[in-house]
């Protein structure tokens, strides 16, 4: 009779092993979710939030709130960032060069919009930056760029 396992052993072996499977379950399912929120969230950086329909969303070494904040203020003066429209940008800072990325609805861009976003890029250098490099991106609702435009030169290098 060693080969045979009573049933009430078997039957308390299965209710405990249903018991941690729904456990391991739930594990798995908290750590799914959690990582999950991790990764939709992104790495956006810190947030700036210049009132509650305009941030700018800043990260990278040396990127500071006040570049952020001095960004912001510059595209409520330049009405991009207008009061009926919700509107995020992100300032990312890599060694000397500030890299802005637009959010921006693909489907409503018309035709001469790199040249736009180029020039306003050369402005915003000027006058936010102090001349300092800057690169434009346009970046879908998650900031996932679509469109790199590349370097827009300051205003008053084009002079020269």
């Amino acid at each position: 009779m060693q080969g045979i396992v009573p049933a009430k052993l078997l039957f308390n072996y299965a209710v405990l092993n249903k018991v941690n499977m729904r456990n391991f379950k739930l594990f798995l399912l908290t750590v799914i979710v959690t990582i999950s929120l991790t990764a939709c969230s992104g790495n956006y950086g810190k947030e700036y939030k210049l009132d509650k329909m305009h941030n700018v969303y800043y990260k990278g070494e040396g990127a500071t709130e006040a570049h952020a904040k001095k960004l912001a203020e510059y595209l409520k003066e330049q009405e991009y960032f207008q009061d009926s429209i919700d509107a995020t940008v992100q300032l990312i800072k890599i060694k000397d060069t500030f890299n802005i990325n637009f959010v921006v609805n693909k489907s409503k861009l018309v035709p001469g919009y790199e040249n736009k976003y180029l020039l306003f890029g050369s402005f915003i250098s000027e006058s936010v930056f102090n001349n300092a490099p800057v690169t434009i991106q346009l970046t879908n609702g998650s900031l996932k760029p679509f469109k790199n435009l590349g370097y827009a030169r300051p205003v008053s290098d084009s002079l020269k």
